[in-house]
C-alpha cells in the first residue's frame, strides 16, 4: 500500500486572511510557542550576564542570590518583549481592528486595537524594565554591604543604604515621567514645570521633612559620626544603628531605641564617644564630719595608690573635696577607664569593682555616710 505524505498547500500562507498574510500569522504563533518553551533558560542566561556586569565577584559564589532577585524581573520584561514581537506579525490585523463608543453629547470614541496594544506592552516593558533595574541595584548592594561587613568598612555600611534607596527612587521617578509621556502622552515637561512651582509650596508645608533629608546628607558628607558610634546628645547616650532619610536611630545599653530627627543632630551640641581614647567616670561619697586632717589626707593617698594599680583604670585620676554640707562633706574621686573596654570587660563590672574598693578603704577610716556613683 503507497505511503502518501501530508501535502502542505503553502499558497495558504500567501494568501490574506483579515488584512493580514497567513504567514504573519504562523510567525505569530511560532514566536509564542518558542517564547513559552524558552523565556526561562534565556532568561537564566541573561540573569547570568547581567549579574557579571554589574558585579566583580564571581556568578557561582552567589548564584542563589542572584536568581532569588533578579531571575523573575528578567523573565518577566523578556516575556514581554517577545510578546510584542510576535504582535507585530499581525500589525495590519490589529490596526483594523476598531472599538467605537457612542456618545449623545460627543461624536463618540474611536479605540484602535494596534494602538492600544502599543501603548500596553510599552506600559509593561517601562514596569518590568525598573524592576530589572531597581532589582540590580538590590543586588548590588547585597554584594557591596557583604563585602563592607567584612572588611568592617563602617563608612560604607551607613553609605550604601542611603544609596540605593536613592537609586530606586530615582528609577520609579523616571519610569513614571516615562509612562506619562509615551503611554498616556501627557506633556511631561510642562508638568515638570507645574511640579517645580508647586514644589515650593510642598516645599515650604514639609519645612521639617526637607530639613531632616538635607541634614541626613550633611551628616553623611561631614561625618560627625557614622553607624556603630557612641554619642551623646543631651540626656541620651547610646549607639547610633541607622541613618536614614528623615531621622537617625540610636539604642541605648538597656535596649531602648531612640528615633532622633537629623535636623536635630545637626542643630545641637553632640559629643562622639567613640573618638576618645578614655571615658571619664565619676566616684561621689559622702565623708562624715570628725575625721583628723592626716587620716584624711591617708584617706586620699590610699584612694589613689589603689585605683593606680587596678587594672584598666588610667590616668588622669583626682581625688578631692567638695559641698561640704551640715554633717558631711564630699569625697570627689575622678577616674579613666580605657574606650573601647578590653575585651571580655563591661562598664558596669568595672565600675561595680572600683566602688567596692573605694567603699572598703573608706570603711577602714569609720567615717562612712553614704556613696553614690555617678559616670
Amino acid at each position: 500500500m503507497p505511503v502518501r505524505l501530508l501535502a502542505i498547500d503553502w499558497n495558504l500562507f500567501n494568501e490574506t486572511f483579515y488584512h493580514e498574510k497567513g504567514l504573519n500569522y504562523l510567525r505569530f504563533l511560532v514566536i509564542i510557542i518558542l517564547t513559552l518553551v524558552l523565556k526561562k533558560p534565556v532568561a537564566s542566561w541573561l540573569t547570568k550576564i547581567s549579574s557579571m556586569l554589574a558585579s566583580r565577584y564571581s556568578y557561582m559564589k552567589h548564584k542563589d542570590t542572584i536568581k532569588g532577585i533578579l531571575f523573575k524581573p528578567v523573565e518577566r520584561l523578556l516575556q514581554t518583549v517577545a510578546y510584542f514581537l510576535a504582535t507585530e506579525q499581525i500589525a495590519d490585523f490589529l490596526d483594523n481592528v476598531n472599538f467605537h463608543r457612542a456618545s449623545s453629547n460627543r461624536k463618540g470614541i474611536n479605540v484602535n486595537l494596534g494602538t492600544l496594544t502599543d501603548h500596553l506592552f510599552l506600559f509593561l516593558f517601562i514596569i518590568f524594565l525598573t524592576q530589572v533595574i531597581t532589582h540590580l541595584i538590590d543586588f548590588l548592594y547585597y554584594v557591596r554591604m557583604g563585602k563592607a561587613n567584612e572588611e568592617k568598612n563602617l563608612s560604607s555600611q551607613q553609605m550604601l543604604p542611603l544609596i540605593k534607596e536613592i537609586s530606586k527612587l530615582i528609577a520609579w521617578t523616571l519610569s513614571a515621567f516615562w509612562i506619562m509621556g509615551g503611554v498616556f502622552h501627557v506633556n511631561v515637561p510642562a508638568l515638570i514645570t507645574g511640579l517645580g512651582i508647586g514644589g515650593v509650596a510642598i516645599a515650604l508645608a514639609g519645612k521639617e521633612t526637607v530639613e531632616n533629608f538635607f541634614a541626613a546628607f550633611t551628616i553623611l558628607s561631614d561625618k560627625p559620626f557614622i553607624t556603630g558610634d557612641s554619642i551623646k546628645l543631651g540626656d541620651i547616650e547610646a549607639v547610633v544603628e541607622r541613618i536614614g532619610f528623615r531621622s537617625t536611630r540610636l539604642r541605648n545599653t538597656d535596649g531602648s531605641a531612640y528615633i532622633i530627627p537629623n535636623q536635630n543632630l545637626v542643630s545641637q551640641n553632640l559629643i562622639n564617644l567613640s573618638n576618645r581614647s578614655t571615658r571619664g567616670l565619676k566616684l561621689v561619697a559622702n565623708i562624715k564630719y570628725g575625721i583628723s586632717n592626716d587620716s584624711l589626707n591617708k584617706l586620699i593617698e590610699e584612694i589613689k595608690t589603689t585605683l593606680k594599680g587596678m587594672a584598666p583604670v588610667s590616668e588622669p585620676l583626682t581625688v578631692s573635696l567638695d559641698n561640704f554640707e551640715k554633717e558631711t562633706f564630699q569625697l570627689i574621686v575622678a577616674y579613666h577607664l580605657p574606650y573601647p573596654l578590653p575585651e571580655g570587660q563591661t562598664l558596669v563590672e568595672l565600675k561595680h569593682s572600683v566602688n567596692l574598693k573605694v567603699f572598703e578603704i573608706i570603711g577602714k577610716y569609720g567615717q562612712m555616710g553614704t556613696a553614690v556613683g555617678t559616670s
